[in-house]
């Protein structure tokens, strides 16, 4: 027997890959709101930004080889950029903020750092161990 863990099927990374492209859709979404619709959270704002950087940095370096871990840290940084461009031209009542850009690029670096850790195989475990079990089950 093989110390190796089997790599997550085709068909479910197809929806990780998916489940995280909605993530990234939903935090531009709440990013690009205008401000007077965005709900209070209590939370510090450059908290949100490096937790929201966190976890879709954490789920895609879930998804990808680590040698990729780089262009996912610098696609994510451009995307936080992005945000802060477009919140700048909008006038919806956002403004560009550098220090929303420093939060983002913290959050995704502290997301590719726990990467490398036993999170980093956060899909493995979930493949391994609740899909499927699903896929046993009798329709």
């Amino acid at each position: 027997m093989t110390s190796e863990q089997p790599l997550p099927s085709r068909k479910s990374l197809r929806a990780f890959w998916l489940m995280g492209l909605v993530l990234v859709a939903l935090v531009v979404l709440v990013c690009l709101l205008p401000a007077r619709n965005l709900p209070g959270t209590g939370i510090n704002d450059k908290l949100e930004h490096a937790f929201a950087f966190l976890v879709m940095a954490l789920w895609f370096a879930g998804l990808a080889a680590k040698r990729d871990f780089v262009y996912l840290l610098l696609a994510l940084v451009a995307l936080g950029g992005g945000i802060e461009i477009a919140q700048g031209l909008m006038g919806l009542g956002r403004t560009a903020d550098t220090l929303d850009l420093l939060a983002d690029s913290v959050g995704a670096t502290a997301g590719i750092a726990l990467a490398l850790t036993p999170l980093g195989r956060w899909v493995d475990v979930l493949e391994r161990h609740v899909l499927q079990r699903l896929r046993r089950r009798p329709a």
